[in-house]
């Protein structure tokens, strides 16, 4: 059925072209006819207008005896309609000096289009003139416009005017096919007269399509007319007027044959299909049965059932049943294999120590075990379409994803990286990635096995055996030139040497407790309370004694050492000549942060202890004091010898500190 609808299909397409093709030499034939008809019409107006220029009156001046002629002869020319035509002569300044469509004698307005007239004066040549609005007739002709020669000079231009309507008639005469159009169309793109409904689209512009379409001299144009009809057409152009003559035939009517034998073909398709479908269905009925049974077996194989081969009588149907039989039994074989495959890779995968994950090609999970779900706390179902970087430091990512684009792109097969990631709970952590490329035999990447190991305690057990190291060089190098300092301090006050000894041996008790506190937490920083706590302990012989007050501060190494030797200082001073001298005597201690200004500012107040009669001398512990404030911490120190004790005031930069609030 298929070759013969095909074969019908191809005869139509080529029965279409011929009949589209005679359409368009038909319709072309025509425009060619009609133009040479209107260019017989406006040849016969040519020769008339000549023949009126040559006329003695006129070159005589005798432009009344003229008119009268000219009358006459319009009158013989055309006794029903003398009307459609009028003879005008101007002078060379466009005055008309002789018009027919006025009585003699009446005033007569200068011409319209002069440049048409200079042009036929230059020239000396007729001029057949596009449609214009006459100056005396006010509405649309054209015109034939000679020279009249008077010693081959041109004195006067006889313009031979004529009602379009004089050219729509020439197209009727043409007999036209009822449902054909014919449009004659100027120079300027207007039409000049219409086969159907002239009144209406005379003067109007040609059609958009066809002022856009490329036009030689004569060619075929489809598209759509005046009235909005859908044609194919062909035109010609006039070697006499250069006007263009268009014939259009409603496509309707070209394509009326195809529609006809398409439906023709169709009725015949639908035939030919009834019956085909009546006959499949006679044959068919006697295999549809064993048919039905063999989708009921492979069904059956597909759910992994066991097979039956019944007996139907066709060699063919059973010789399947048979196949589909032995394909069951080898499948059902093949999936208990692996399956017990499958659930030993799953529980290795599972209960390993170390995540693992395969990623597609965009970076997205496809399967994960139970380790990398623990690595970041997300369940399996919460991370299977995610990208493996959803939870890795954007600052590191970068790497990660410039290395898995060279992988699947093939420049890489395998690689590691360390990447820190952050937990589901929000705590980070560190890992060691390592991800290796699955390709098939021809190279192209499948997927990507990554393997993940938790390296957090390992990084920092590092990162404090490194800061363990650093902090033991720069604090050795720090507490010896510390020590130098309170030796040669002490050594050079004048007072005496087992006193000089006793104060040095204060102070080096003092960096060692500090020190102390900051072996405890591995050299990570000491609390501001607990370094007040640890000098002032020994003076806490009653809970008011000591009053210690301010927010939870965390004070880096350096900061912590040289703040517990100011507090030493502070609380030396004042258990031998401040408020802790005498059991009365208080010290309260209150500490500030100003987070606008980034400072934190520590007061020391003794209340209660002895008067201070006078301003006393500033000795080795108040020089100490001031040179750790101001200069290992960059700080400020105000000290004020008031009447009840000593008042201390320290100002120091966060940014030196270094301290983390709590």
């Amino acid at each position: 059925m298929l070759p013969s609808l095909m074969f019908a299909a191809v005869l139509l397409w080529r029965y279409a072209s011929a009949e589209r093709g005679r359409y368009e030499e038909e319709a072309l034939a025509t425009a060619q006819r009609i133009t040479a008809a209107v260019d017989r019409e406006l040849v016969g107006l040519q020769a008339a207008a000549q023949a009126l220029a040559t006329s003695s009156s006129l070159l005589e001046g005798n432009f009344e005896a003229f008119q009268r002629q000219a009358q006459m002869t319009l009158q013989s020319w055309s006794q029903r309609r003398p009307d459609d035509y009028a003879v005008v002569v101007r002078d060379t300044r466009g005055q008309q000096v002789a018009n027919t469509r006025l009585p003699w004698g009446s005033p007569l307005p200068k011409g319209a289009n002069l440049p048409i007239d200079q042009q036929v004066i230059a020239t000396k040549r007729p001029v057949v003139q596009d449609l214009f609005t006459g100056a005396t007739a006010a509405r649309p002709i054209i015109s034939i416009r000679v020279p009249v020669f008077k010693d081959d000079t041109v004195t006067h231009v006889l313009s031979m005017a004529v009602e379009p309507r004089r050219i729509a008639d020439t197209l009727l005469t043409q007999n036209l096919p009822a449902s054909w159009v014919a449009t004659v169309i100027d120079r300027a793109d207007r039409v000049v007269a219409r086969s159907r409904r002239h009144d209406t689209f005379m003067g109007t512009p040609a059609p958009e399509e066809f002022l856009r379409a490329p036009r030689e001299a004569d060619g075929i144009w489809e598209g759509r007319n005046l009235e909005g009809t859908e044609v194919l057409g062909a035109y010609a152009r006039s070697g006499v007027s250069g006007w263009t003559t268009f014939v259009g035939v409603p496509a309707d009517i070209v394509r009326a044959p195809l529609r006809q034998s398409l439906w023709t073909l169709l009725g015949l398709g639908v035939s030919l299909l009834l019956l085909s479908i009546l006959l499949a269905r006679a044959f068919g009925r006697r295999i549809s049965v064993p048919v039905q049974g063999l989708v009921g077996q492979a069904q059956r194989v597909g759910r992994g059932e066991p097979l039956t081969v019944p007996d139907t009588g066709l060699v063919e149907i059973d010789r399947v049943s048979i196949a589909l039989a032995a394909a069951s039994t080898e499948l059902r074989e093949r999936e208990a294999a692996l399956g017990r495959s499958e659930a030993r890779l799953r529980a290795t995968q599972d209960n390993a120590a170390v995540g693992i994950a395969e990623v597609d090609r965009d970076g997205r999970f496809i399967s994960v075990n139970e380790a990398r779900c623990r690595l970041t706390g997300h369940t399996r179902e919460e991370l299977i379409g995610l990208h493996f970087g959803h939870a890795t430091d954007p600052a590191i990512l970068d790497q990660d994803l410039g290395l898995f684009g060279c992988q699947v792109a093939g420049e890489l097969n395998a690689y590691t990286t360390d990447s820190k990631f952050r937990r589901k709970d929000g705590s980070r952590g560190w890992a060691r990635v390592t991800s290796t490329a699955v390709r098939d035999a021809a190279g192209a990447f499948l997927y990507a096995v990554r393997v993940v190991e938790d390296i957090t305690e390992r990084r920092e057990a590092d990162r404090r055996q490194r800061l363990l190291i650093d902090e033991l060089n720069h604090r050795v190098k720090n507490t010896l030139a510390t020590v130098q300092s309170l030796a040669w301090q002490s050594s050079r006050s004048g007072m005496p040497p087992q006193v000089a000894q006793e104060r040095f041996q204060e102070r080096l008790l003092a960096l060692s407790r500090t020190h102390n506190l900051l072996n405890e937490t591995h050299w990570e920083g000491a609390s501001l309370k607990t370094i007040l706590e640890t000098e002032l302990g020994p003076y806490l012989t009653a809970p008011s004694r000591v009053r210690l007050s301010g927010p939870e501060v965390q004070l880096p190494p350096k900061p912590a050492v040289v703040s517990g030797m100011a507090f030493h200082e502070l609380a030396t001073n004042a258990a031998k000549y401040g408020a802790l001298s005498s059991a009365a005597g208080q010290v309260e201690v209150d500490w500030k942060i100003d987070r606008k200004d980034a400072l934190l500012t520590i007061a020391w107040r003794e209340l209660s202890g002895p008067s201070i009669e006078t301003e006393p001398t500033l000795g080795f512990g108040s020089r100490l004091l001031r040179q750790i404030i101001t200069r290992e911490l960059a700080g400020h120190l105000d000290i004020r010898f008031e009447r009840e004790g000593v008042s201390c005031t320290m100002v120091v930069p966060m940014e030196s500190a270094g301290q983390r609030t709590a």
